[in-house]
């Protein structure tokens, strides 16, 4: 099950977000997005293009999004505002941690 974070942290040139979730959730995807998800077993944070959805072992998979990208320069953006607000709400830089929190 595909869960969207509250607070989702998604790039400006993301589009329609709700088309874009609603896409993510039945499998057809898009060309550009990038998913941001909590990975449960290893306690990081993960980023995939959204084509790995179709891969029916990620799809049926619980899964929590926490962020949204159109690019690979958008991820490594995103990823490091996503570190930095981390470590400024808890005093490290674990993101798994500062997700779980919320």
């Amino acid at each position: 099950m595909m869960r969207f974070h509250e607070d989702m942290y998604v790039s400006p040139s993301v589009k329609n977000i709700d088309k874009v979730k609603r896409k993510l959730r039945t499998g057809s995807g898009s060309l550009k997005i990038y998913v941001f998800v909590l990975n449960h077993e290893s306690k990081k944070l993960e980023f995939f293009h959204n084509s790995m959805l179709k891969q029916k072992v990620l799809h049926k998979m619980d899964m929590d999004v926490v962020g949204l990208a159109n690019s690979q320069g958008e991820c490594m953006w995103l990823t490091e505002l996503m570190v930095n607000d981390a470590f400024e709400d808890t005093g490290e830089y674990d993101v798994y941690k500062y997700f779980m929190q919320e």
